[in-house]
């Protein structure tokens, strides 16, 4: 992963639940998981997606920076980095920072603990 990830706002946020993504690069689904992981201050919704690589962040109900979500795709051998939502930009902001400091360790670690996780009733 490139120390720098792109910044591009164009994900659609649906509810609190890690769900379909509509970037075009985006893989087909977000839904293994979720696991709860605090960045900027407020805790978010880890799930990782059909590609294997990529991750969706939602921040949890009730959440300052809620209703945001984060993508972090795999796409051409690197990671873009998108969000999208009204939160609270103070907390938005805080946690697009400590997202963008994510290793490949630790995207890996987030990955695998995304699949440990007991699977969430989406509905």
């Amino acid at each position: 992963m490139r120390a720098g990830i792109a910044c591009l706002f164009c994900c659609a946020l649906l509810g609190a639940t890690p769900a379909l993504a509509i970037d075009a690069n985006a893989p087909d689904q977000c839904i293994t998981g979720p696991i709860d992981k605090i960045y900027g201050g407020t805790t978010w919704l880890v799930a990782s997606c059909s590609d294997g690589k990529s991750l969706v962040f939602i921040a949890k109900d009730g959440s300052k920076a809620a209703p945001f979500e984060f993508d972090l795709t795999f796409a051409n051998d690197d990671y873009d980095l998108t969000g999208h939502g009204d939160g609270n930009r103070k907390y938005t902001d805080a946690a697009y920072a400590d997202l963008q400091k994510l290793t490949g360790k630790d995207v890996l670690d987030l990955l695998n603990a995304t699949k440990a996780a007991k699977p969430a009733k989406l509905h």
